[in-house]
């Protein structure tokens, strides 16, 4: 194995600021190779992974008045205890500085305001942030502590290893694209962790929305100079039609069991306020309350139906068909570098709801509770094709931007929305990926 040239840290307060050289420096793509007598293994091309919602740690501090609470906070519906370090979510706060006093505030604290311009922001005293970004793999981002096993145990001689040159890159999916830090962390975490030589960037679900923003934000000077593909694993690229549902749903619990209630707060804009495009759903139906009938473009009226006035501001102000750099994508305009994507289809997934009539929300009722579907626990799903989270609509959106669709895109089927984590071919795929972008080649993901 390779001799640090640094002295080591506990894992959780190391922040390497730089490649760490051993062995040879391979090509000038920069595939590092870091090798001993014997050794046939080498290290890949720099990966970060943006996780999907849910799924990064965040660290969330509240000014109490003259006190200070700060605590961990992994959310439970996104995070099964098997990838815990702890029995449950709950404990996992309880055990980084959350006061058993507080459990039942934690909620209240996470959710966000909207403002009558329908901007959003956290409450007063309360700060949320990555738990850090791109030091430890595992406690950044839990849920995917299996794909990284799995770089790492590669058979073609290339490995990718946490810490090392294997990173994640955690946000706050609360808030939607451009309002959180994640643009200026991943220009940051690119910088140091590539050492002046491109990475690759892995993205999944909500991330690779986030993902898809930087790429349309950033300079696109620097996007060439640092960054040498992106890699989509079912990814969201647009609002999510389902999710909708969440704003005029009970928030999560601690308890990750719980099906009445959403996997995340009805203010959270980050799934919440992006709008349904029809560029991306179309004029299929995706709501209906008795015989009203709501498409993508109806998605502020289904809001204010329902009673979820707030989230209906806030999609007036950060819906995606009115944000410039999504309507680039829209209009055919590609990424400056390359781009591939995999996900599943085959698979019944569902697109939004089918509710039993109810009375007209009144002018003086400015909530869910009080507008009808809330009481509806179980209304019938509308589904379409898709990998059992997300629709094919949805996955497919590159589509309509990116080079070559028939080169850039691959459909597995049958393969699940957090399946494809782990999913051999998946896997094998983004290999090739991150091989070929060293080698300044990246391979079709599509069957010749």
């Amino acid at each position: 194995s390779c001799p640090w040239i640094m002295e080591r840290d506990s894992f959780m307060s190391v922040v390497r600021t730089g490649r760490l050289l051993c062995g040879a420096i391979a090509t000038a793509m920069v595939l590092t190779a870091c090798t001993a007598p014997g050794d046939d293994t080498s290290a890949g091309m720099p990966l970060i992974v943006v996780p999907g919602l849910g799924m990064s740690a965040l660290n969330v501090e509240v000014d109490q008045q003259a006190e200070t609470t700060d605590f961990d906070f992994l959310l439970p519906g996104m995070n099964p205890v098997d990838v815990l370090p702890t029995d449950s979510a709950l404990e996992y706060s309880l055990e980084s500085g959350l006061a058993a006093d507080d459990v039942d505030q934690v909620p209240e604290w996470l959710a966000l305001d909207v403002d009558e311009a329908g901007r959003v922001s956290s409450k007063p005293g309360i700060t949320v942030s990555p738990i850090s970004v791109g030091v430890d793999f595992q406690t950044e981002c839990p849920r995917y502590g299996a794909l990284a096993d799995t770089l790492a145990d590669s058979a073609t001689g290339t490995e990718w290893t946490r810490n090392d040159n294997l990173f994640c890159l955690p946000y706050d999916y609360r808030m939607p694209p451009g309002a959180n830090s994640f643009t200026d962390d991943l220009q940051e975490l690119v910088e140091r962790v590539g050492d002046g030589a491109p990475v690759a960037l892995a993205c999944h679900s909500q991330g690779c929305l986030m993902a898809y923003h930087a790429m349309r934000t950033i300079d696109p000077a620097w996007i060439e100079d640092n960054i040498a593909l992106l890699f989509g694993f079912a990814g969201q690229f647009s609002g999510c039609s389902d999710c909708l549902r969440w704003a005029f749903q009970a928030g999560w619990t601690w308890d990750a069991s719980d099906e009445s209630v959403s996997p995340v707060d009805p203010t959270w804009a980050g799934e919440l306020a992006l709008g349904l495009q029809t560029s991306v759903y179309g004029d299929a139906v995706l709501y209906e309350q008795g015989s009203t009938m709501y498409r993508a473009n109806d998605a502020r009226s289904l809001l204010d139906d329902a009673g979820a006035l707030a989230m209906s501001r806030a999609t007036g102000a950060y819906s995606l068909s009115g944000e410039q750099w999504f309507i680039e994508g829209e209009q055919g305009l590609p990424l400056v570098i390359p781009a591939r994507f995999v996900y599943g289809i085959g698979i019944p997934t569902t697109v939004g709801y089918r509710y039993e009539p109810s009375p007209a929300r009144q002018p003086d009722c400015t909530d869910p509770s009080c507008a009808g579907l809330m009481d509806q626990m179980d209304p019938v799903a509308i589904t379409a094709d898709g990998d059992g989270g997300d629709s094919s609509w949805m996955n497919q959106a590159p589509a309509a931007w990116t080079l070559n669709p028939g080169c850039d895109m691959r459909g597995l089927p049958g393969v699940g929305h957090m399946d494809i984590l782990t999913n051999d071919e998946a896997i094998d795929l983004l290999i090739d990926s991150l091989l070929g972008a060293a080698a300044g080649d990246v391979p079709c993901v599509s069957p010749a």
